[in-house]
């Protein structure tokens, strides 16, 4: 039998065999070849022969159904290449697309003479941006940073509290003393005379209801006051306006400022001018004014107050009879960011300031603005925070710092749904009314004399998930500028509602 070990096997064996070799005189009679194979290198060569053999019957007694089988199809070439730029769409779309919006943006960059900066991006990609860290007037686009920094700090449930407290609790009916209205600096404390002046406009509007707060002393068992009605505004300070130009105060861009205050300020308001600026009173005592006009309502409802009205603080351990809470503060920041209301603005601003640093002014409550900023670590090169509505001409902001701040806020925060809606809501209602961006744009107007702004977000009309952030500010010497650039911003937004204005993705997927 020829010997097929390798020769390692071999010298092994030599190696046993040697020592293993015993003494010649007792050695045995050398054994047969078979005795020489082990049993256990025969016993898997078995086992492997038996199984060829029953499989080799086996199959021969098999039948197929060929029928049954469907045919095998082998093919080399492939739709798409491998390194095909189908196989990442985007690759092929993108370019296009940010192409598209090139003429709408040089239109709105094109007036010479402006200091303009210009933000676009999606997702994390910057699609355009000039003069981004430019330093600019914002007008109210201010208001971006004040809403973020108030729901930064209290949260969308946040509520404010207006309440009825009297030095001595209610016996029989009758409240031996003064009653107070204590005021909680809720912005949109009003009566129904107010309400009604909109009309049928009253989506994105809230609203808190004075004529609750007396109902609810009615409720409380209240039929008479020895004293009379004293209206406490202790929490903020006694400023009614904030570092603005005066023509800006005379035509009621924002009415005097209280924690107290009723209306927003204003004692009077022409059923002619209903829901604009023209023609209000503003109030020289809002809390007074507020005191008056409860007292009224308390009149109204049976009941007797012996006293006029005052203003001071309620005394520290005065018994809480009624309290009034507020929409929650998403639904303040909707009413003040749709409609650009200044008047709540500087509240939440004044708020702020004595929440945070225990004064409420509007300057204590700019700085604390800028302290939640800067602690969120946003680059505030450039910026100077002096009030909480843009009607300050001494603001200044970049586009930067807002398109940052609307990014990492993201589209479905309760910031950006705060926005004016295009078509739908608030002050770019029927600007964008029946174009591409109606119900698409939600976005922040900013107008004073010289200064144009728009900023916000952007849902595509071509593809689901695809939205744009855009920050826009133009500062010039002319008045006139505001039309002719807000002229210019309605196709430029329609573009950015047509992004991606190229092949949808579905079409440049691989084949």
């Amino acid at each position: 039998m020829e010997d097929r070990r390798t020769g390692t096997d071999r010298r092994v064996q030599q190696r046993q065999g040697q020592a293993r070799r015993p003494d010649r005189r007792t050695a045995p009679q050398p054994a047969s070849t078979l005795e020489l194979i082990p049993w256990r290198a025969v016993v898997p060569m078995v086992a492997l022969a038996l199984l060829s053999g029953f499989s080799w019957r086996y199959s021969q007694g098999a039948t197929i159904d060929a029928e049954s089988l469907p045919a095998i199809e082998y093919r080399s070439d492939l739709e798409t290449p491998i390194l095909s730029a189908r196989r990442v769409p985007e690759t092929l779309q993108r370019p296009l697309a940010d192409e598209a919006l090139v003429p709408e943006i040089e239109k709105i960059l094109g007036p010479s003479g402006q200091a303009t900066c210009l933000v676009v991006s999606e997702d994390d990609r910057v699609l355009n941006s000039t003069n981004a860290f430019l330093s600019l007037v914002p007008a109210s686009n201010q208001k971006l940073l004040t809403t973020y920094a108030a729901l930064s700090q209290y949260g969308p449930e946040h509520t404010f509290e207006t309440r009825v407290g009297a030095s001595s609790p209610v016996q029989n009916g009758l409240i031996d003393g003064d009653l107070y209205l204590i005021g909680g600096g809720d912005p949109f404390l009003t009566t129904q005379d107010w309400r009604s002046q909109y009309g049928d406009d009253q989506e994105g509007r809230y609203f808190s209801s004075l004529e609750e707060l007396a109902d609810a002393v009615v409720n409380a068992g209240v039929r008479e006051v020895s004293g009379g009605v004293v209206g406490d505004e202790s929490l903020f300070d006694g400023e009614r306006y904030g570092p603005w130009a005066e023509r800006l105060i005379v035509s009621n861009q924002s009415g005097p400022l209280s924690s107290l205050a009723v209306n927003e300020g204003f004692a009077d308001w022409p059923a002619e001018f209903a829901g604009s600026f023209r023609g209000r009173t503003a109030s020289v005592d809002p809390a007074g004014n507020a005191a008056q006009v409860f007292l009224s309502l308390l009149d109204e409802r049976g009941i007797t107050v012996q006293g006029g009205t005052d203003v001071s603080p309620a005394p520290t351990q005065a018994a809480v009879i009624a309290t009034l809470t507020s929409p929650p503060l998403e639904d303040v920041v909707t009413h003040i960011n749709s409609y650009s209301n200044n008047y709540g603005a500087e509240m939440l601003t004044k708020y702020l300031g004595r929440d945070e640093r225990g004064i409420g002014s509007i300057a204590a409550g700019a700085a604390e603005i800028r302290s939640i900023l800067e602690l969120q670590r946003f680059d505030l090169s450039g910026v100077n925070i002096v009030d909480g509505s843009g009607l300050s001409e001494s603001n200044r902001l970049t586009c930067g710092l807002v398109a940052e701040l609307l990014g990492r806020a993201g589209a479905d925060s309760v910031l950006v749904q705060s926005l004016s809606i295009g078509g739908e809501r608030g002050s770019l209602a029927i600007k964008h009314d029946g174009t591409v961006a109606d119900g698409r744009l939600f976005g922040k107007s900013g107008t004073l004399n010289g200064v144009t702004a728009l900023s916000g977000v952007v849902e595509s009309a071509r593809e689901d998930d695809v939205e744009l952030v855009f920050t826009y500010i133009v500062n010039g010497e002319s008045v006139g500028l505001n039309e002719e650039l807000k002229d210019l911003q309605v196709p430029f937004v329609d573009a950015l509602a047509s992004y991606p204005n190229a092949p949808l993705i579905s079409a440049l997927s691989p084949k």
